[in-house]
């Protein structure tokens, strides 16, 4: 099955199925006073959004993510490359959204990640959870966190931390937050996409899957040269 036709079928079987994002009671973080294009910063004991490159940056770009969505995987080339090239430029922003309903180690996988941001390594975790998607995406809930502590052992974390915050109430507000700025603005899918406050179309999407996010960039520049910023040179 190619990308293109994975990412179909995978749209089809979420919407078909009313989203299949199950928010419960401890789900519940209230994101009402939220802007949801904006970036939100760490205050008190609460987790700020993770942010690749400038976090004041005039254009931020988020992705709503799940760590076991193969679309999220087959996107990653492309945002690896975009989140280099703009660094300087930009916020790049990846927020939480596993679907628990078709991926079973996605909010696992979620709260690794976050985990391992506690010990400022969250980028690092981000991509070598998909890097290394085939050697976790299919095992038990029993033998998941072994192979997710041999990648925090690899970053060099330290695990009793890194244990320790897995479980904790932070990294369970941050991915509740997360999920419900998804729910607030309605998607269903992932990977999704914002430039600011505006959702990339399918074609968009469907390039930064399949190709090496051309289109994404041309919106990005667009979007820095109406912001009085000079966009990086593409190689």
């Amino acid at each position: 099955m190619n990308r293109t036709t994975w990412i179909v079928m995978a749209v089809v079987v979420v919407l078909g199925l009313g989203g299949l994002i199950a928010f419960t009671k401890k789900d519940s973080i209230n994101v009402d006073d939220i802007d949801p294009s904006k970036v939100i910063l760490s205050e008190g004991d609460s987790i700020g959004d993770r942010v690749y490159g400038k976090p004041d940056a005039k254009i931020v770009v988020f992705e709503y993510g799940d760590f076991q969505c193969p679309g999220c995987s087959y996107a990653h080339n492309a945002t690896v490359n975009i989140r280099s090239l703009y660094k300087d430029h930009i916020a790049f922003v990846f927020r939480n959204l596993p679907l628990t309903t078709l991926h079973p180690n996605a909010l696992a996988a979620a709260s690794v990640a976050e985990a391992a941001g506690e010990q400022g390594k969250f980028w690092e975790m981000h991509d070598l959870l998909y890097e290394q998607r085939a050697s976790w995406v299919d095992l038990s809930s029993s033998e998941r966190g072994g192979q997710f502590r041999g990648f925090a052992e690899q970053l060099g974390l330290d695990l009793t931390q890194f244990d320790s915050d897995q479980k904790s109430t932070a990294v369970a507000d941050k991915i509740s937050r997360d999920r419900g700025i998804a729910s607030k603005l309605g998607i269903a899918e992932t990977p999704s996409f914002y430039v600011g406050s505006t959702k990339v179309d399918s074609e968009t999407a469907n390039d930064i899957i399949n190709g090496k996010g051309d289109k994404l960039m041309d919106i990005i520049d667009k979007a820095l040269k109406e912001a009085g910023e000079t966009p990086p040179t593409r190689s």
